[in-house]
């Protein structure tokens, strides 16, 4: 039986190739408004803690909803600092910081990435991947060469959800023509790719790095599904 295996992306396969606090920190104090880099990484967490998942009104509109969810992240994180900027500046900072992690040059692929998805290939394993991500995922993925490894890459802006709804998995399923007994989904959150995984009722593996990468993962895969 073909069997199939959905990566997830960022923190996956590759992952900012500098911290995102000093790329916030450098674009920010550009704008007039310095604060630490120490500051940002508070900032940004709480952020992604505290900004509430894209709502997405029927089908067609995932790329517009996405962004509006980068952007409100942004001032989501802005706002739990102490600098004020004002309307303008914010929305030129936001399509700054927007566009620059649109090139594969502000990623870097984990040391290992490449070496697993050309063994995997090479034992006839079949690949795509579902990222919570928008249509920037390709440029990044073409420029760091990874992009020919995959059959196919499936974006939450494609189907309109996001991990854990398993919706992008089901769209997976249906492209790949596989069971779900036949495929799994590799990723680093537990609450987003696991979540996702157990809802659509297929295999996962938790990345953990550094005690536990994709190398692990290759070793887990072969012993369940080769």
């Amino acid at each position: 039986m073909k069997t199939w295996i959905a990566f997830d992306a960022a923190g996956t396969l590759f992952e900012p190739a500098e911290p995102v606090e000093k790329i916030y920190a450098d674009c920010f104090s550009s704008l007039g408004f310095g604060i630490p880099e120490s500051s940002w990484k508070v900032a940004i967490a709480k952020a992604f803690a505290i900004t509430p998942d894209p709502i997405y009104q029927g089908t067609g509109a995932g790329e517009v909803v996405e962004k509006g969810w980068w952007r409100d992240l942004v001032r989501n994180a802005v706002l739990t600092t102490e600098i004020r900027p004002d309307v303008e500046t914010m929305s030129d900072a936001f399509e700054e910081l927007f566009e620059y992690y649109s090139f594969g040059s502000t990623w870097r692929a984990f040391p290992e990435t490449e070496a697993v998805l050309r063994s995997m290939k090479s034992k006839d394993v079949c690949l795509g991947v579902v990222s919570n991500f928008d249509s920037r995922i390709h440029r990044v993925m073409e420029e760091l060469k990874l992009r020919d490894y995959f059959d196919f890459v499936i974006t939450s802006a494609d189907v309109s959800a996001r991990k854990p709804s398993p919706r992008i998995l089901e769209r997976f399923m249906e492209k790949a023509a596989v069971k779900r007994e036949g495929c799994c989904l590799v990723g680093d959150s537990p609450e987003a790719d696991g979540g996702a995984a157990r809802a659509a009722g297929i295999e996962f593996f938790q990345l953990n790095r550094p005690a536990q990468g994709l190398s692990n993962f290759e070793q887990w895969h072969e012993e369940r599904f080769l």
